[in-house]
């Protein structure tokens, strides 16, 4: 079918729906649904360019976790021969809103892959229908009404995994240093670490969570609210490495002894982990399969075909900061 009769159905120019088409046209959401339309009605097939970039939305680079991930994610685009451009938002909601609205009227991106931190689903709002958006390792319900997909690492089993190793290791008071509850990855790590210890026959203490950002300053800034409970807890989760790093270096200033007094297993498997003093455990996030199973999803959307969320396992990374309670042999 031709592109005039595609816009004789839309009520546009044939040059509205060629100019759209080649993605050098945003259209408003009413214009953009009749043409939409009138492409299935008539049953004409879309042929579109090779992609050629991608911008990858993060919230920070000054957490590891991030700026691994940013160099993980480049290098996977860089042997696809896509370009990559990287905004960052501070994990400002307004500056969410700001990003995506220049990437989806900048020429030069083809499209996103975005990492929330305000947890805040409006802000993809304005996303029309055909523009290739990934969700990756924050999901937001609003993604499922959207093409947009989701990529993510099992928050919730990993969590779990984490968990069940410390109470394995001989651990019941287990202390959970939670992420932020707007977003949904923290509700999950927090499900996975209270139905651990659940299956398990402990009793959850609301006293032993505490909440906060994925930071260093929140780790570090626990541990001292952590040791003035009474019945204290033997060993931490963190919700992030970083947060667990925070919580070595207060250790250290302050003659708690890890893992001899209190026993440490982070979140995501940074690489900053593996040389502090103890050398940290943790959950690993499979950066390099996030990568590239987003960038798989991205060009899945570019090409018009159907996608679907993925959730990939973590695997537990031993360290020095866990010891049995028993034996207090590491």
């Amino acid at each position: 079918m031709s592109m005039r009769a595609v816009a004789r159905e839309a009520g546009v120019s044939a040059s509205t729906v060629s100019r759209y088409l080649r993605g050098e046209l945003r259209l408003n959401s009413e214009t953009e649904r009749r043409v939409e339309a009138a492409l299935k009605t008539t049953g004409h097939v879309r042929h579109r360019n090779k992609l050629r970039s991608v911008a990858l939305v993060l919230p920070e680079l000054s957490n590891p976790y991030f700026s691994h991930l940013a160099q993980v994610f480049v290098e996977a685009a860089q042997s696809r021969s896509l370009r990559t451009q990287i905004a960052v938002s501070n994990g400002s909601r307004e500056r969410e809103q700001e990003i995506l609205d220049w990437v989806l009227a900048s020429p030069d991106v083809d499209s996103a892959v975005y990492v929330s931190m305000s947890g805040d689903q409006k802000v993809l709002g304005g996303v029309p229908a055909h523009f290739p958006l990934v969700l990756l390792d924050e999901s937001l319900e609003v993604a499922e009404r959207l093409q947009a997909s989701y990529v993510g690492a099992d928050h919730y089993g990993g969590a779990y995994q984490a968990t069940q190793y410390l109470v394995s290791a001989g651990h019941s008071r287990i202390a959970h240093l939670a992420g932020p509850q707007n977003l949904r990855s923290a509700r999950e790590r927090l499900s996975g670490y209270s139905e651990a210890l659940q299956d398990r026959g402990i009793e959850f203490d609301e006293q032993l969570v505490l909440s906060g950002p994925y930071s260093e300053a929140f780790g570090a800034a626990s541990l001292p609210r952590l040791m003035r409970i009474k019945n204290r807890p033997t060993a931490v989760f963190t919700a992030s490495d970083i947060a667990a790093i925070g919580l070595i270096s207060a250790g250290q200033h302050s003659g708690v002894r890890i893992p001899e007094d209190l026993s440490l297993i982070g979140f995501d498997g940074i690489p900053t982990g593996a040389w502090t003093s103890p050398r940290l455990a943790t959950v690993v996030q499979p950066y390099s399969e996030l990568a590239h199973m987003a960038l798989d999803q991205i060009e899945r959307q570019w090409r018009g075909e159907d996608t679907q969320p993925f959730n990939l396992p973590m695997t537990v990374a031993w360290g020095e900061s866990v010891m049995p309670l028993q034996s207090g042999v590491v």
